[in-house]
């Protein structure tokens, strides 16, 4: 089934190299590379396809055979490549993070025949999986290249050797150990814990809490809620962007629940999705991870500015996309969309008749000219058809604050402030109708400002007390990239996760190979 899988999935990239998805002058270079790299994962599949009767997944309760460590591939007759000096335990490690990050069913396959029946590998069964391993970064490589219009070229190092990838593979590999050596069943609370309450789970909790690293020594609760154990629930806490209030509650359980096994598969996900994204970053841009609620500015290389954000809530999401930020507006105005006006205004104003004034909103016929009504009119209008433009005035009132960073895109949706700066004291930020609200606003103009914006002295004239708006045109474009990342590794080391706001952590696993590799 397997071996008809994969032949069933050659053909679809063949196709999809004829799209518009790929570079025309990239895409016969593309269908060679592909059947170079993929030639051995064919004759992988028909070297076990015989052994299909078994379970062929991956087993979480398998861990690397000591004896594993002596086998090597043979280097005879090959050119020394950059990175042809694999150990043999850093093999298993690569071939189960792609294995459990889904890319292709081979290194399924792989995986348990390095770790089932290491005693029986040839050096040239391992030169075989390497190269299966070595095929599938060559492609994402080359795949990155013609995306970026670059001339495909001679790859000979491609498989990630910096020390935060090193990480990632150790860690994924800690966490199957985990899943085989430790009971990780469901628990239920009824009630929320708080410090000094009595729980026959305590234990339990605390033992997790050991096992992924947020307390130190392994705690005797003696079943009840300890100062020691808050710390721990605390900095659990941290890590998956929760309320740092020491409470045990439902989204705390929520992820004390998730097994060693499902972090792996999150951490494995993500991590290949941002590795193919990273490819085509250039060495300054501005990235909004969606589901952290985290913007990052990075300055040829370096992470000069990090912010918290308020992204779009679940009914209205906030598109993912890459476009390029081409203007900063001092004191935008607002110009309503017609679904915010009709989902959110309209409401304000049949509660208040004074609300367009006190929002400093002037209404406008569809002829362009200014309308004015008495509040209880605009009670009555409000709950018609309401045959008016809106638009908000800059100033303190204004959804938009007092920057705006423009950026090209179908979803007209931008970066900007906020009239409400207390909502970034919150936990779950998924608040707006889709744009961006940056918490930090003041600090990313002001990068703009001395190094993008083209009318430095304008800017130092107007930005302080004037309130008309202005654009401000760029000397060149800063790329943007909105983004949906729920798991990494942060800068420590330490495992981070998040909640999938919007559902799409299902849809972007099959992202994955569907978009290197046309797997569905």
């Amino acid at each position: 089934m397997v071996l008809h899988k994969i032949i069933q999935y050659f053909p679809r990239f063949v196709r999809a190299s004829h799209t518009k998805q790929i570079p025309k002058n990239c895409r016969f270079g593309l269908i060679v590379l592909s059947v170079i790299a993929w030639f051995p994962i064919m004759l992988t599949t028909l070297a076990i396809a015989a052994d299909e009767t078994q379970a062929i997944s991956s087993d979480p309760s398998i861990s690397v055979q000591p004896s594993m460590q002596h086998v090597q591939p043979s280097t005879e007759g090959k050119a020394a490549e950059p990175d042809a000096v694999l150990p043999l335990t850093a093999l298993v490690q690569q071939v189960l993070l792609l294995d459990l990050a889904g890319v292709n069913p081979v290194f399924g396959l792989h995986y348990r025949e390095l770790t089932l029946s290491p005693n029986t590998l040839s050096a040239v069964d391992v030169a075989r999986v390497k190269a299966d391993v070595k095929g599938y970064w060559r492609y994402i490589k080359t795949f990155a290249q013609c995306n970026n219009g670059a001339p495909v070229d001679t790859v000979l190092s491609v498989i990630p050797t910096d020390a935060q990838y090193q990480r990632v593979l150790k860690q994924v590999a800690h966490l199957v150990q985990l899943q085989a050596t430790e009971p990780w069943e469901t628990l239920v609370l009824d009630e929320k814990l708080t410090a000094g309450m009595s729980h026959p789970l305590l234990d339990i909790i605390a033992k997790r809490l050991w096992l992924l690293g947020d307390l130190e020594t392994e705690a005797t609760t003696n079943l009840v809620y300890s100062e020691e154990l808050v710390v721990g629930i605390k900095r659990f806490q941290h890590r998956h962007g929760l309320k740092q209030d020491g409470v045990i509650g439902k989204q705390t359980m929520y992820w004390l629940n998730q097994s060693p096994k499902a972090r792996a598969v999150l951490l494995a996900k993500n991590t290949i999705r941002q590795r193919v994204f990273e490819r085509k970053l250039e060495p300054s841009y501005l990235l909004i991870n969606v589901p952290a609620f985290e913007m990052t500015l990075v300055d040829n290389g370096t992470t000069v500015l990090n912010s918290k954000v308020i992204v779009g809530k679940s009914s209205r999401q906030t598109p993912l996309l890459d476009s390029q930020i081409s203007s900063v507006v001092l004191n935008p105005s607002w110009r309503v969309p017609s679904s915010i006006l009709r989902r959110d205004i309209l409401p304000q104003i049949r509660r208040n008749g004074h609300y367009l004034n006190e929002r400093q909103f002037d209404v406008y016929d569809y002829n362009g000219q200014l309308v004015q009504h008495m509040p209880e009119e605009w009670q009555d209008l409000a709950s018609t058809s309401f045959p008016y433009q809106l638009v908000q005035r800059p100033g303190a009132k204004n959804a938009l604050g007092k920057y705006k960073f423009h950026f090209d895109n179908s979803f007209s949706v931008y970066l900007h402030g906020t009239s409400e700066p207390s909502l970034f004291n919150k936990d779950d930020r998924a608040l707006s109708s889709g744009c961006i609200r940056i918490e930090k606003v003041t600090e990313l103009a002001q990068w703009f400002k001395e190094h993008l914006v083209k009318d430095k002295r304008l800017w130092d004239k107007l930005a302080p007390d004037v309130t008309e708006t202005q654009w401000f045109s760029l000397s060149q474009k800063l790329p943007v990239h909105l983004v949906y990342w729920t798991a990494w590794l942060d800068d420590s080391g330490q495992e981070q996760y998040r909640s999938d706001i919007y559902h799409l952590e299902a849809e972007l696993t099959n992202a994955v190979p569907a978009t290197v590799l046309d797997l569905n």
